[in-house]
This record gives C-alpha cells, structure tokens and sequence, in this order.
C-alpha cells in the first residue's frame, strides 16, 4: 500500500439526480472527510452546484449501465491514503463519525473495513430495517477497485472473493428502499435489467444469480426468482459466500409461502442453520414453517432463538434485525392467539410495543387481544389509530369489522366511505357488502340495496357477483344472497340493452 499519500479520507460518490438526498448526506459526513470527490453521471437537477457548495470536486462521465466503472472513476479522483464510499441517500450515523475520522490517520495494508449499512423499509407500516455488511473504507490504491456492473464491491486485482476486510462499529444509514424512493427511481426494472445481462455474460458467477434472483423476487416473477436462487445454491455448495445464507433462507421462504412446499422449506433451512447457527433469520422462519405445520409449541422455542440470536446480527453479511427487536416476540404473541390464551399473547405484544410502538401488526394484535378479554375501550383505540394514523387495507378492514361486531351501523358505514378512497376495488366490494349486510340485519334493505349497486358501479364485471356472493354465503344475512343475485341479473341485462339497440 502507498502510505506516502497525505493521511486523511476521501469520500468518493456516483450521482445523477440527488438533488433531494445529497446536502444531508454531505452533512452528515462534514469534518470527517478531507476530500469530497464526485463523479455525475447526467444529472439535470441541482446536484452539481450543491456539491460543490460542499467544496467538492466533480467530474461528468457519461453513464455506460455499469456501477463499478462510475464507481472507479470516483476513486481515481482521490488523493487522501483512506477511501470512504457513500451513496446520496445514505448518511454517516453521528455515533460513527469520530471511528471513521480515526482511520483516516492510520497506516494502510490491503485490508478494507467492513460497515454496516442500515437499510430503512416501510414493508412494515411503523418499523422496518434490515442491515448488510459492506466494504465502503478501504486503502486508496489503484490495485483496488471496484467489479461488477450492479451490486459492484471493491476487490484487490479483481478478485472474485472481494477486497478482505475487518470489521467495524461503523453505521450508514440508506434511505433508497423506501418505496416511493424506489418507485420514483423505478429501481426495480434497472436491476432486473442489469442483473439478467450480468448472468448472460458469466452465468456460473454466484453473486450474479443472487442478484438476479433478488431481481426477480422484487419485480414478482417468483418462480424465476427460485430457478436463479436454486443456481446459487448449487455454485455456493463448494465455494461459500458471505451470501449463500441469505440466498438459502430467501429460498426457503419461497418454497413455503409461493408453492406450499414446505418439506423443501424445512430442508433448506436446516441446510442454512447447519452453515450459521446464530442466524436470526433462520430460526424465524423455521418457527414460521412450525407455526404453519402446526406445531405451536416448537415454533415458540424457535422464535425464542431466533431472539436469542440477535446478539450475533452483527456477524451476518444480510439480517432483517428487526426479527429480533420485536418480529420474533409478536410471533410468539401470534401462536398464543391461534390458541387463545390472549392474556398471554398480549403480553408478548406489548413487550414487542416497547421497541416499535409504531408497528401496525402489533397494534392490530393487541387490538385483536384486548377485544377477545373484553376490554373493549383499548380494543377500539387501537384499530381507531391504526386506521387513521396509516389509512391501508388493514386497518380499515380491522376498524370496520370491529364496528359491525359492536353493532354500530352507523360509524361503520362512515368508515367504509373513508376507505373506499384508499383500497384496492376488490377490498372496497367486500367492505360496502359487509355494510350491506349489517344494513338489513338493522332493517334498512332499500340502503342495503344501494351499497350494493354501488359495490358494483364500483368494481363492474362477474368477478364483483362472485365476491358478493361468496361473501353473502359466508355471512348468511337473511335477503343479501337475493339483493346480490338480483344486482348480478341487473349487470347482465345492461350490456344486453346495449347491444338491441345498436342492432336497431
């Protein structure tokens, strides 16, 4: 390593377009970095002039569908002895920054650090993170640079096993799988699209088929996502990788919850625990495959080491930490229900409520408990927040139900109005025929009449007459299976009158 070059860290970026992210991400790492090197790959915002606000250097390159060939023209910029990576929508965690000021002082060998990067998610309304081991510091030497066109790391010569690295207490923390951040960058298409030419030009590199298959799961074609997961598997059996775990277990859950194999599952995940006992992930999903086979008992002694070993999450390449935070624990609370010992089940989901308050299943489940004791008060405060703090399916289908059980017609109908502006036509079928229902049970069949004419101006077509009347069959509410039938005959006749009277 040339540790003639001027002590101190030179934070090297790629940017197109960051003109939202980028100040606070310049922010939070100010006096810490000695250099601010940035590469713009066609940005037509104000990216440019607030990086250099920040007194950074920055070069244009045109974007060539290649990460790691932006990515090395930011290193070759650099002239401090460190090398810091971050994205635009990443932040230095404040608790880190005097860590990695200190290593900007030290000697360097051909060894990198390993962070963490803290990957915020709102797949779960109110709590979500899941972190990831990376080398984003690393010796400033031209024998390191980047591969790989997406999903790049730092490697020394090229090598395919990535540059070797130590750990650190360093956090970032990245704000780019938020939905409407992943969305608004349609993430999803250019991965897929990068990951598939990746496998078409090595196809028997495992790092590309988990990335494809990760593509695949997130753009929805589930069985691809198994057939390129399965293919890293089988390149993984002799050459293990700091993902091979993660691909195990993302496998496992698939089988499971997309073609209802759960031997498969139960196999595969066995074969992850056997590599990585301390794996929280692992034991959560053994105890989901328990609970869904029915073995309560066991499935709660998984998810308790599934808690147990959150204090290994560190050690991991890929771990959803919030498994052992408080998912595990409102599992527990979620085997307890199916049994129905509620007072105990209440009392994981509280001790899960310490750490994500916010966290829709857990108020849903301590909504779902506290009705089943009788408490009716806090049952009703619960499914009220959630249904007017994050206004989703959910909730609303929770608070309406929860209304027509009490009895109350009237606030349940109001709510059914609110809901129509925000769920899917099928959800608000179903919900204006529960409003139905309990319309006739309060004998009113000429407002029940109506709700369901306008279930079906809202979702017209066989499949509303199916639902309703599915639904009808499932209540049994004494003349909604007639009202249904007769608005399916109305539906019908319709496109009929149409068709005489162009035939006139």
């Amino acid at each position: 390593m040339n540790n003639a070059r001027a002590a101190g860290i030179s934070l090297c970026m790629i940017v197109k377009d960051e003109a939202e992210f980028l100040d606070d991400a310049l922010r939070s790492v100010a006096g810490v970095v000695d250099e601010i090197c940035v590469v713009d790959t066609g940005s037509s915002d104000a990216t440019r002039e607030i990086a250099r606000a920040h007194g950074a250097r920055v070069l244009d390159v045109p974007w060539q569908d290649d990460f790691a060939h932006a990515r090395n023209a930011a290193l070759g910029m650099a002239t401090r002895r460190w090398i810091f990576v971050l994205d635009a929508d990443e932040r230095l965690d404040a608790a880190s920054r005097e860590t990695l000021r200190a290593i900007g002082t030290t000697s360097a060998r051909a060894r990198g650090k390993w962070l963490t990067c803290r990957n915020l998610t709102d797949s779960v309304k109110g709590a979500g993170a899941m972190t990831n081991a990376l080398v984003r510091v690393f010796p400033n030497d031209p024998r390191i640079r980047y591969r790989n066109p997406i999903h790049e790391f730092v490697a020394f010569d090229g090598c395919a096993g990535g540059l070797a690295a130590d750990r650190t207490t360093i956090e970032i923390v990245h704000h780019g799988y938020l939905t409407p951040v992943v969305m608004a960058r349609n993430k999803g298409e250019r991965n897929l699209r990068l990951s598939r030419r990746a496998v078409e030009r090595d196809g028997g590199d495992s790092f590309h088929q988990y990335n494809l298959g990760m593509a695949l799961l997130l753009s929805g074609d589930r069985d691809a996502a198994i057939a390129a997961l399965e293919r890293t598997r089988e390149l993984l059996r002799d050459s293990p990788r700091g993902f091979r775990v993660h691909a195990l277990i993302t496998l496992a859950d698939l089988y499971a919850e997309h073609r209802g194999d759960l031997g498969a599952a139960f196999r595969l995940v066995h074969e992850c625990l056997a590599l990585v006992p301390n794996y929280s992930n692992a034991h959560y999903s053994h105890g989901k495959l328990l609970a869904r086979s029915g073995d309560l008992h066991a499935a709660r002694d998984a998810f308790g080491r599934a808690i147990a070993a959150g204090a290994h999450d560190r050690e991991q390449f890929v771990v959803d930490n919030e498994i052992a935070i408080w998912k595990a624990a409102g599992e527990i609370g979620a085997t307890l229900m199916v049994e129905r010992r509620f007072a105990q089940a209440l009392g994981w989901f509280e001790l899960a409520s310490r750490e994500r308050p916010a966290a829709l299943p857990l108020i849903l489940n301590r909504g779902k408990c506290h009705e089943a004791l009788g408490d009716d008060v806090a049952a009703q405060a619960l499914f009220a927040a959630a249904f007017t703090g994050y206004r989703d399916e959910g909730s609303a289908v929770e608070w309406i139900n929860f209304l027509l059980r009490r009895g109350r017609t009237d606030d349940a109908l109001a709510a059914i109005d609110t809901a129509l502006s925000f769920v899917v036509a099928a959800t608000g079928t179903l919900l204006l025929g529960s409003g139905a229902a309990a319309l006739l049970q309060a004998g009113q069949p000429d407002q029940a009449r109506t709700a369901i004419e306008r279930a079906f101006a809202r979702a017209p077509g066989p499949e509303c007459g199916t639902m309703l009347a599915a639904l009808a069959a499932q209540l049994g509410t004494s003349g909604l299976a007639e009202l249904v039938a007769s608005a399916v005959a109305s539906a019908r006749a319709k496109p009929l009158r149409i068709a005489y009277l162009c035939a006139q």
